[in-house]
């Protein structure tokens, strides 16, 4: 019994070299270049994808917000470009339609066309206190030639009135700067306009007068000095309004060619018949 009881020497050994064995079947060794290769590559394409993706997004969003800051800065200017000028007599149609706006297909084709105001209607009589008269001399003037002068008159809180220019009610000088006045309107009434105009505070209503460049008495007469060439200043008001004044200069006039043209002589007088005497 006991010789059956007894083992095999190296049995226990060879069962357990075999499991051994067994366990390091199922232990995976290292893979294929290629493998490692294609998982390198599907990384690197999913990173890829993602950084497309966020950077399409990032900017699709900077270019709308370009988009509507572009379209606000342009009607902004077409806000500003609405004023302007009116010529004094123009009639109230032809200074209020202008150029239509675009609408429909036009309007989103040309976003940044011009828009012209509507003018308001006049509503009363004008506040003397409330125009302001800016004047301007024409570019160019010389001494000793008529000066073109421009008034530009505009509201400053009423949207439109009426108001009438006369000698009365508008006053225009021209002094040496701080000095005392050469020409004025007060003396020399005749070159202001009598008219009715309509003032805004949209657009600005010129009217224009002419001076001969020369000093004003109290009689306005034709021969006084000419004022010599330098510089000068020019205000204008509103009678019960604040003055508006701006400089300008008179220049040396230009020298001017004058063309004489000869008329032909007779050499030979032609004899008048004698009468018969009887």
């Amino acid at each position: 019994m006991s010789s059956k009881s007894q083992r095999r020497p190296g049995a226990g050994r060879t069962q357990g070299s075999s499991g051994d064995r067994g366990r390091l079947r199922t232990t995976r060794g290292p893979l294929p270049p290629g493998v490692y290769w294609r998982r390198r590559a599907f990384v690197l394409g999913v990173a890829f994808s993602l950084v497309f993706v966020i950077a399409r997004w990032l900017t699709a969003g900077s270019d709308g917000s370009d988009d509507g800051r572009s379209v606000a800065v342009e009607q902004a200017g077409a806000r500003v470009s609405a004023t302007g000028t009116v010529t004094a007599g123009q009639t109230e149609a032809a200074a209020g339609e202008g150029s239509p706006g675009a609408t429909g297909a036009d309007a989103s084709a040309s976003p940044t066309a011009p828009v012209t105001p509507t003018l308001a209607a006049p509503q009363g009589e004008c506040d003397p206190a409330d125009i302001v008269v800016t004047p301007a001399v024409a570019k160019g003037a010389e001494a000793g030639h008529d000066v073109a002068l421009t008034l530009s008159l505009q509201t400053q809180r009423s949207e439109a009135c009426t108001w009438k220019v006369t000698s009365k009610t508008v006053v225009v000088r021209v002094a040496r700067p701080g000095g005392k006045a050469l020409w004025t309107t007060l003396q020399c009434g005749r070159v202001v306009p009598r008219q009715s105009v309509v003032l805004r505070n949209a657009v600005a209503t010129e009217v224009a007068l002419t001076w001969n460049a020369r000093k004003s008495d109290a009689r306005c007469s034709k021969r006084t000095d000419w004022l010599l060439p330098g510089d000068y200043t020019i205000a204008a008001a509103a009678l019960g309004g604040e003055p508006t004044e701006t400089e300008f200069a008179l220049a040396k006039p230009a020298p001017r060619t004058v063309t004489v043209t000869e008329k032909p002589r007779n050499t030979e007088k032609t004899k008048k018949p004698k009468k018969p005497v009887n």
